[in-house]
């Protein structure tokens, strides 16, 4: 049966736009709700709504097929058109890596004491002794010390060149016990000649380590392979 004019029309009217068939109060209210929700993700990258927006129109174009799934910051980085641009989103990019690499050496430290503390009598696959050989080539490296530990000091000169020279993201460098003195970090780091070389070349980071105080021993080293897992290596 075929639809007249008028039926036809009454068709139309059911499959328009659902938002401008809302009421103008109602509109208002679902364009704020987008705009909260485009401003809500662009600030977890650091990122402006322009920005964002930018990222999602690079996106839908060549780059979208290129590199699917290619995080924002690093798009909007490999497509800068000013040294400027690309000096502000490297800049980012290190901040949110770091960042991100902080969190997941701190979880990975706290599982490693959940095992120690729920199965003590039970060994783990990949344990320490054998994660020398089996994390040879690692992407980063993180080293865990006190200011007041000889050991630590011994390790960190007698090991830094060798785990630059493996880490393709360089090595970070934790220190438990500053309380958060920059003062203290500092006066530490002079101490260091080796660690001071290693910062020279802008491959290695030092850190408050506040967050890794409740590790057992120190010193304690930790791998991150390829595929993003860390491994305890001391």
């Amino acid at each position: 049966m075929s639809l007249t004019k008028t039926s036809l029309l009454v068709v139309m009217g059911l499959i328009v736009s659902p938002l401008w068939a809302q009421p103008a109060s109602k509109q208002v209210e679902i364009i704020e709700s987008s705009r909260e929700s485009v401003s809500e993700q662009a600030a977890q990258w650091g990122l402006t709504e322009a920005q964002w927006q930018e990222y999602l129109m690079i996106m839908s174009d060549r780059r979208g097929i290129w590199s699917p799934g290619l995080d924002p910051i690093t798009a909007l980085g490999v497509s800068a058109e000013t040294a400027a641009e690309r000096k502000h989103y490297a800049e980012l990019y290190v901040r949110t890596e770091f960042e991100r690499t902080r969190k997941e050496l701190a979880f990975q430290l706290a599982v490693d004491n959940a095992w120690t503390r729920l199965y003590p009598e039970t060994p783990r696959i990949g344990s320490p002794s054998s994660a020398r050989v089996a994390v040879r080539g690692a992407s980063r490296y993180a080293l865990i010390v006190t200011p007041e530990c000889d050991e630590c000091s011994s390790l960190l000169s007698e090991r830094i060149h060798e785990m630059l020279s493996e880490a393709t993201e360089g090595v970070d460098v934790h220190v438990v016990g500053t309380a958060g003195d920059d003062d203290l970090l500092r006066r530490w780091i002079s101490t260091q000649p080796a660690l001071i070389a290693a910062l020279k070349t802008g491959r290695a980071t030092v850190n408050h380590g506040s967050q890794f105080q409740d590790l057992a021993r120190f010193p304690a080293i930790y791998s991150k392979s390829g595929s993003g897992k860390w491994t305890r290596e001391l």
